[in-house]
């Protein structure tokens, strides 16, 4: 069998891997879907049945509203076809990401090819590079929910590796920086670091862009007219109040850090340098920033928010640590060039999420997951490679593979066994079930009123009922508060509710944390998380 079949059975058996770990079971591991998976498929459903949004927007090609965080569009028109072939499901909302995921791994194998095509080991690095994002566990969570960053780090390593290939190709130029466009489209972070990335590619392709010239140009055009249609979205209040709602410039702590110590100091000029507040904001940026190096959040314990993490593995797998590091510095020796762009990769995926307060974060900074793979890929291939003695080489080989066996099974055992009983209630679990249990008995009841306890219950509802949009708009109470976000306070016989027991007309059903029930109500029935606490409890 010649060796070009050889790979490419090993490469097609890595894809269908990905592909099996990312759809097992994919309705129900995560456990339930979040509020945001939730709003991106119901408004592909509505989409899909009206051509309009929740809001009432025909085909929107800037954003969505929903619920005043205005979502990127291309992540709801991709869960369209869908919710046409499996319904509104759970599923149909996943597929999306989790497919993306997939691919994800296929042009990982092209674009590290292309990287590294003067290596003579350059098939082993990228088929090592493609297996590792396989069974990566920051990947692996990422893709099994409906994560728009997931889908924007697709057109990430897919904009890169056209840009790579129309070195040799140069007609491809005129695509190449299409999907950086649509990264743009797909999720905020993506939207900085994506331009940042690719300013780096120019950089590293320079040459063959000005000796394709008018190819490259009219790319550039091309993509430049693409964007027009989000450009008013970027420039516009509601985008700067998403970004102020979260920047560590909007924290007036440092300022007044920064003026009691300058008090304190009887407003010295020393100390009007050393706790200047704009020093005060670049120490907080540097914090931030780091953060999202920290080995613990890479290997040992992950990101803080269990969305994104099982809280007992790092994102990436812990025996990749010495290969990422023995991988950075035989690349800074061999390969300089590609170092480099991997090192602005990675802190370009990084920079802009340091403005934010909520750090490390895994979502946030996924653009940079590639990074973590090459290296370790590039590192383990050359480690292996660099040994003389073939018996030795194979025995080096055999151990590393059952290394990084191991790492996974234990996080997949995990992620499969335990996860879903210790973590459901991070994921909303109840709203389905309270929604359920409401469709059963709505016909007995003039009011149900529903908690907000776990999080933003009416488009729970909207996506379990399928309800119309037409009826929605027709019987919603519901505005944006001051902040700017989107508030349902109730439609059809539906109510929503921070309180406890209310005053409402008629007879109603109540839904709400167990510590507001009161005593003597009559208890219909108890929705648990997995692990067996109660979270909602439905009484009359």
């Amino acid at each position: 069998m010649k060796r070009q079949h050889i790979i490419s059975i090993v490469l097609g058996g890595i894809v269908l891997a990905a592909l099996l770990l990312r759809v097992v079971n994919l309705g129900t591991n995560p456990p339930a879907i979040s509020w945001d998976e939730a709003s991106i498929g119901y408004n592909a459903y509505s989409i899909l049945t009206t051509g309009r949004d929740e809001h009432g927007r025909f085909l929107p090609l800037d954003t969505f509203a929903a619920f005043g965080d205005y979502k990127p569009p291309v992540p709801v028109y991709l869960t369209v076809p869908f919710i046409a072939l499996f319904g509104l499901t759970e599923v149909a909302v996943r597929l999306p990401s989790a497919l993306s995921g997939t691919l994800t791994v296929l042009v990982l194998y092209f674009l590290v090819s292309e990287l590294f095509k003067k290596s003579k080991h350059v098939r082993e690095i990228a088929l090592t590079a493609s297996a590792l994002l396989t069974i990566t566990p920051w990947h692996i969570m990422l893709s099994r929910a409906g994560f728009e960053a997931n889908t924007a780090l697709l057109f990430l390593v897919l904009g890169i590796w056209l840009v790579l290939r129309a070195r040799e190709r140069p007609a491809i130029f005129y695509v190449s920086w299409l999907p950086f466009v649509l990264g743009i489209y797909t999720f905020n972070s993506t939207r900085y670091a994506g331009p940042l990335i690719a300013a780096a590619c120019f950089l590293f392709v320079w040459r063959a862009a000005l000796r394709a010239g008018k190819q490259f140009v009219l790319g550039v055009v091309i993509a430049a007219a693409a964007l027009l249609p989000i450009v008013p979205h970027l420039v516009s209040p509601q985008a700067r109040l998403r970004f102020e709602e979260v920047s560590i410039f909007t924290d007036l702590r440092t300022v007044l850090t920064s003026n009691t110590r300058r008090q304190v100091d009887n407003f010295s000029k020393v100390s009007a340098v050393l706790h200047n507040r704009r020093m005060g904001y670049a120490r907080e940026y540097l914090i931030h920033f780091f953060d999202n190096l920290e080995p613990r959040f890479l290997f040992i314990k992950g990101d803080g928010n269990p969305k994104f993490s099982i809280q007992d593995a790092g994102q990436l797998l812990l025996v990749s640590a010495p290969f990422i590091v023995y991988g950075l510095l035989t690349l800074f020796r061999d390969y300089p060039g590609i170092a480099f762009l991997l090192v602005w990769w990675l802190l370009a995926s990084i920079a802009p999420t340091a403005v934010a307060r909520e750090t490390p974060h895994a979502l946030r900074i996924e653009n940079g997951l590639p990074v973590y793979i090459i290296l370790s890929a590039y590192g383990l291939v050359m480690s292996i490679v660099s040994i003389s003695r073939q018996r030795i080489r194979m025995l080096m080989g055999i151990v590393c593979i059952l290394l990084f066996a191991g790492n996974f099974l234990y996080f997949w055992h995990n992620f499969v066994n335990h996860y879903p009983k210790e973590y459901s209630g991070e994921w909303q679990y109840g709203y389905k079930q309270a929604i359920e249990l409401a469709k059963a008995r709505k016909n007995d009841y003039d009011t149900i009123v529903l908690t907000e306890s776990i999080g933003r219950p009416y488009i729970y509802a909207l996506f379990y009922e399928k309800y119309p949009l037409s009826k929605f708009e027709a019987s919603k109470d519901a505005s944006f508060d001051a902040a700017g976000f989107y508030n349902v306070y109730g439609f059809d016989k539906y109510r929503f509710t921070r309180e406890g027991v209310g005053s409402y007309t008629g007879k109603t059903l109540y839904i709400l944390a167990p510590k507001d029930v009161p005593a003597g109500a009559h208890v219909v029935e108890t929705i648990r998380v997995l692990n067996g606490t109660p979270v909602l409890v439905a009484f009359e």
